[in-house]
């Protein structure tokens, strides 16, 4: 079975050469995260007895076997076309990684290529300025050209298994049809033919039917494509439409698991050839196990935002965000090469697969709409245990681009039903002292509106399931969205450079700060009239004093002008109040109320209610 593909840079997804090999001196080594073979993951989930590297060579003087950093074997090659099916001493090693190195022919003269050691002292500029250089490389010695493989292992007792890949997405278009493509060239491959994949698309704004080239693709592939009309209401309710769909399918067309994918994310269709290579071969004990994507970003390709993080007290713990994964060493941390907290962790919906023995009518996300929905489906499913691989990945922008927004609410709420059905212990005072910090940060960067939508989020809690169980989702959106002030296009696009992106995740960057907390970031304070800059990754205390500032939504590309005032202050303290009033009175009774009806919100009969009434 083919587990995994030797992988290039491409244009079109990933440019970033030591994501996949390092030059050094006259070797190539294939060290780069999506060519190392993780063992010990492979040997505790799954049934695998051997290793091979199938490769065709060309230009070549030698290949070296790895593990780790020592050499297995040492093999000399004519330079010539070659095809070669190599061992790795599977069977005695239980972990580390395996990887090959091959020796070009001519290359004597190229210099070493260095490494990546820390990410945290490169600029955006240098980024920029190598990748050029490597681009530049590439064209003395293209190596896609003259190396191409896969790992290849055997088990004797291999699992069938057909995903139905399912996307949620609203009215983006260019982005659909991205990935489309990518996807059908990837199947027409005759070495993937045999994969059998659905790849379905949940279209909560009902209009790429209308769209002439994606229309025609899903036309010219009935059995891989799907479009399937919905009503919007959010990524949970379209995200579970494809679940729906998934079931109801299953016995007809064999199918096994249902993966989520973010529709604006870039991808490597190579996952699924991961998937299927690493699903097929899984232990009986671990026959549902989850696999988790990586998240690593759009803007720098080669780090990791997100990759297995877990879910506590309203926080999440991420222990890997910014993790230049360029370098060997980095690609060799604890939490990447070995099996661990596996019941403790979870992957967002940007790239998720599940059994269909896990998701099933009686087992379904909560009406949510967006957000938490995935981390609450995560939480409670994750006695199957989950898994992260190396190339189960996708590449999307950052989090903390875009300013919040009706996020803000969302995030309040939801929070809130996570913990009234997960987190029992928690403390009312934990609560009210997490969202009076959100309602105050959201007054200090002068975005009024997220102060307003963090209390509604919690006045709607309070409501009950009932109320969420009967509201209309999109018109309640689109309520809230009337609360957004105006804004204009930005002339100039801005991204986050790496320092500024290293600070904003850096968890002590609003310490030392005690002066412009105790004078509420200076609003106690004579007004500093010259006009400040907030975007959605600067600390608050970066407008310290300000009267006026320009909020940059650099995600959006969006911009408005903000002012101070003291009545909001006001609002907000009145806001912080009623949050403590309510949570102490009410939140008790709206807790056992969500435990109640907790079968009920995850079940199929409601989202057959919400979604399936108005089929397409």
């Amino acid at each position: 079975m083919r587990l995994q593909n030797i992988r290039f840079p491409e244009a079109d997804i990933c440019r970033e050469e030591e994501l996949y090999f390092h030059r050094n001196g006259e070797w190539v080594d294939f060290n780069g995260y999506f060519n190392l073979f993780y063992i010990e993951k492979r040997k505790k989930y799954t049934n695998q007895e051997s290793l091979t590297l199938h490769l065709e060579l060309n230009g070549c003087q030698a290949i070296r076997l790895m593990l780790d950093e020592n050499i297995i074997q040492e093999k000399m090659l004519t330079g010539g076309k070659e095809t070669l099916d190599l061992e790795f001493p599977y069977p005695e090693t239980e972990k580390g990684v395996f990887w090959f190195s091959v020796k070009k022919i001519g290359a004597g003269k190229e210099t070493e290529s260095e490494n990546v050691k820390n990410a945290e002292t490169e600029s955006a500029e240098n980024a920029a300025a190598k990748t050029i250089k490597d681009t530049k490389k590439n064209i003395g010695f293209d190596i896609s050209n003259h190396i191409k493989g896969w790992y290849e292992g055997t088990c004797r007792n291999e699992k069938q298994v057909r995903i139905a890949a399912v996307v949620c997405t609203f009215k983006r278009e260019p982005y659909v049809l991205r990935n489309l493509k990518s996807i059908l060239q990837f199947l027409e491959r005759p070495e993937n033919a045999s994969l059998k994949l659905c790849y379905w698309l949940v279209d909560n704004g009902r209009t790429l039917s209308e769209h002439e080239e994606i229309s025609r693709l899903a036309a010219r592939y009935p059995e891989t494509v799907r479009i399937i009309p919905n009503r919007n209401v959010g990524g949970a309710g379209g995200f579970t439409r494809g679940m729906i769909e998934a079931i109801e399918e299953k016995e007809r067309l064999g199918l096994t698991h249902v993966q989520l994918m973010d529709d604006d994310a870039v991808m490597d269709p190579e996952l699924f050839v991961r998937a299927y290579g690493f699903l097929g071969m899984r232990k009986d004990e671990w026959e549902d196990i989850r696999l988790g994507g990586t998240l690593l970003r759009e803007d720098y390709p080669y780090i990791c935002q997100a990759m297995g993080e877990w879910f506590e007290g309203f926080n999440v713990t991420n222990r890997l965000v910014m993790t230049d994964m360029r370098s060997f060493r980095n690609c060799r941390k604890p939490l990447i090469e070995t099996p661990q907290d596996e019941y403790r962790m979870y992957s967002g919906w940007w790239c998720c697969c599940y059994s269909l023995n896990t998701v099933r009518k009686d087992n379904l996300p909560l009406p949510l709409f967006i957000h938490r929905d995935d981390i609450e489906y995560e939480i409670r499913n994750r006695e199957t245990g989950i898994v992260f691989l190396n190339g189960f990945n996708v590449w999307h922008k950052g989090f903390e681009v875009n300013f919040l927004g009706t996020n803000a609410y969302y995030d309040v709420r939801n929070n809130l039903i996570f913990a009234a059905l997960h987190e029992p212990d928690m403390s009312r005072i934990q609560m009210w002292k997490w969202i009076s910090k959100f309602i105050i940060t959201a007054v200090l960067k002068m975005r009024y509106e997220e102060a307003y939508f963090s209390w509604r989020g919690m006045i709607d809690f309070m409501k009950g399931p009932e109320w969420l169980m009967g509201t209309d989702a999109e018109r309640l959106n689109n309520q809230l969205r009337k609360h957004l002030p105006d804004t204009e296009p930005m002339e100039l696009e801005e991204q986050p450079t790496l320092k500024e992106l290293q600070r904003c995740y850096n968890p002590d960057r609003n310490k030392k700060q005690f002066w412009k907390k105790i004078t509420f970031n200076g609003w106690f304070l004579p007004a500093d009239k010259e006009v400040g800059i907030l975007r959605p990754y600067d600390a608050p205390f970066s407008i310290f004093r300000k009267k006026r500032i320009e909020l940059r939504d650099t995600g959006a590309k969006k911009k408005r002008v903000a002012v101070r005032e003291e009545r909001q202050l006001f609002k907000a303290a009145m806001y912080c109040i009623n949050t403590w009033r309510i949570l102490m009175v009410q939140y008790g009774k709206t807790q056992k109320e969500y435990k109640t009806k907790y079968e009920i919100l995850k079940n199929g009969k409601l989202w057959i209610e919400k979604i399936l009434t108005n089929r397409g």
